[in-house]
């Protein structure tokens, strides 16, 4: 079978693009099954995140396309791909794509795969994702969550006409994981946009940083918020001290050198960069926001969940952490805990039940 990936752009740093290079470059690697990425097109000429070479991609539009008034383009475009390639399987690494998917696939035979990467709350940034949510609950051929939460979410608010199956998003490991106790450095990571409440973790910092002078915060990672966080940051008079240090190659040396990592989420699907902490032995600190948090998170455990929003609260929790390093080690000693479910073989093993199901119908197997 040919499965391709469909992408706003597979070039982009977030952690969408990461994990689902991720789980492609493993499904390349382990199975018989041809892998592509396709996008609605490609702002940066490589790929932020490696792509096994056995791996093509395929752009819709040669340059940055936006708007639904190109829709039926898109959708023929999509198609001539589709059609072109000889593609069997069609998973849409956001939603929202689906809106291009499902129209195509009584013309081509396309299985279409539904992955959502948010959760059912929320409707981020594109106010039609609950009809596309709707249409693929009665067309698509499964529907991909992240969490048990979100899976449930989905069978008690929609009337599901195809499978549903929750598959989280993996943690790989890194070659050497070790504890710098005594780091002095709190870390964050996201694209700087209104979902990842980074004026929230401002408004934190400018109660956190003043008490502990010998602390600093580093913000990983790039977006449109980046005027206006510059702008609170300066207005906190943290310059020198929290800092906005953009897409950065190797992530790997900031956790390595921090003492805890803290997300400021206002929602989320399963976020990823929550995971890497986690495989880092990293302290973690986050707001309670749907979806992911809480299942990765054992709170008193290997970290600490705080109330939604609730940016004193997160100010206590962070206090309480930088002045115990006796509870760093103990919560960077208890990363490890609930891990399996994250591992990549548990994971992969979704992913090939899931597509060998579409396969078995065609005769075949992987």
């Amino acid at each position: 079978m040919h499965i391709e990936f469909f992408s706003g752009d597979i070039t982009r740093s977030g952690g969408t693009e990461n994990v689902s290079i991720m789980i492609a470059n493993e499904l390349s690697a382990k199975t018989d099954y041809e892998i592509s990425f396709v996008s609605l097109f490609e702002e940066h000429d490589s790929p932020f995140f490696s792509i096994d070479p056995n791996i093509r991609r395929f752009k819709i539009y040669p340059t940055a396309t936006h708007g639904i008034q190109h829709y039926f383009d898109t959708c023929q475009r999509l198609r001539n791909i589709v059609d072109g390639q000889h593609v069997d399987v069609l998973v849409d690494i956001d939603g929202i794509l689906d809106m291009y998917s499902l129209p195509i696939k009584r013309r081509t035979g396309v299985k279409v795969v539904s992955w959502e990467h948010f959760n059912y709350l929320q409707n981020p940034g594109v106010p039609y994702r609950k009809l596309t949510r709707r249409w693929a609950a009665h067309r698509a051929d499964a529907i991909v969550t992240l969490t048990e939460t979100d899976r449930k979410l989905y069978e008690s608010n929609l009337k599901l006409k195809c499978p549903i199956m929750a598959i989280a998003n993996p943690i790989l490991p890194p070659t050497e994981a070790s504890y710098d106790a005594d780091s002095h450095l709190i870390l964050s990571s996201g694209r700087l946009t209104y979902q990842k409440g980074f004026d929230l973790l401002v408004e934190v910092a400018g109660k956190v940083l003043p008490n502990h002078p010998d602390w600093r915060w580093v913000i990983l990672g790039e977006g449109e918020d980046r005027p206006i966080l510059e702008r609170r940051i300066h207005e906190a008079n943290l310059d020198d001290r929290l800092v906005l240090k953009g897409r950065v190659d190797d992530m790997d040396s900031y956790y390595r050198q921090s003492a805890m990592f803290v997300m400021t989420s206002r929602f989320e699907g399963l976020p990823m960069v929550l995971l890497e902490a986690k495989a880092h032995r990293l302290p973690l600190i986050s707001f309670d926001c749907p979806t992911g948090p809480s299942e990765i998170i054992e709170d008193g455990i290997n970290g600490t969940v705080v109330p939604l929003g609730d940016t004193d609260a997160m100010v206590t929790a962070i206090n309480k952490l930088i002045d115990d390093r006796t509870r760093r080690i103990e919560y960077s000693a208890m990363s490890g805990s609930n891990a399996e479910r994250y591992d990549m073989a548990t994971v992969l093993d979704g992913w090939r039940r899931l597509l060998r199901s579409f396969d078995l119908n065609e005769g075949g197997s992987d």
